[in-house]
C-alpha cells in the first residue's frame, strides 16, 4: 500500500498533467490549430490566460521538484511520520488550490496559497534535516 506522502506526490503529478493540458489548449486557442499541430518554429502569441497557464505550469514544476525529491528521500530513508503526512497534505491541497487561483488571476490569494505549499515542503525538509541525513 502506498504511503500518504506518495499519494500526495502522485496527485501532484496528476495536477501537473492537467495543467500541461490547460497550457497546451490555451496556446492552441491563442494561435490556431495549424500552429498547434505544426513544428512551432515561430514562437506563439500569448494572451493573458495562455501566459498565466504557462507560468502556472512552470511554477508547479519548480515546486514539484523540491517536493518530489523530499518525499523520495523520506520514503527511502523510512522517515514517514504524522508530520511528513501533514507536510504532504499541505503541499498537495495548496497546489490544487493554487492552479485555479493563478489561472483566474487572484493576486494576494495566489501568494498566500503558494506560501502554504512552501510550508509543506519545508516540513518535509525539516524532517530530513532533523534526522542528520
Amino acid at each position: 500500500m502506498m504511503s500518504q506522502e506518495m499519494l500526495y506526490l502522485s496527485g501532484s503529478v496528476v495536477i501537473l498533467l492537467v495543467l500541461i493540458a490547460v497550457q497546451a489548449s490555451s496556446a492552441i486557442l491563442a494561435n490556431g490549430l495549424s500552429w498547434g499541430l505544426g513544428p512551432r518554429d515561430e514562437p506563439g502569441r500569448e494572451d493573458v490566460f495562455a501566459g498565466r497557464a504557462k507560468r502556472t505550469v512552470q511554477n508547479h514544476i519548480e515546486g514539484l521538484l523540491l517536493f518530489g525529491f523530499a518525499i523520495l528521500l523520506i520514503e527511502t530513508a523510512g522517515l514517514n511520520s504524522g508530520l511528513t503526512a501533514i507536510g504532504g497534505a499541505l503541499y498537495f491541497w495548496a497546489r490544487l488550490a493554487y492552479a485555479p487561483v493563478y489561472l483566474i488571476g487572484i493576486p494576494v490569494l495566489r501568494t498566500l496559497v503558494w506560501a502554504v505549499s512552501l510550508v509543506g515542503i519545508l516540513i518535509e525538509l525539516y524532517v530530513i534535516a532533523a534526522t542528520g541525513f
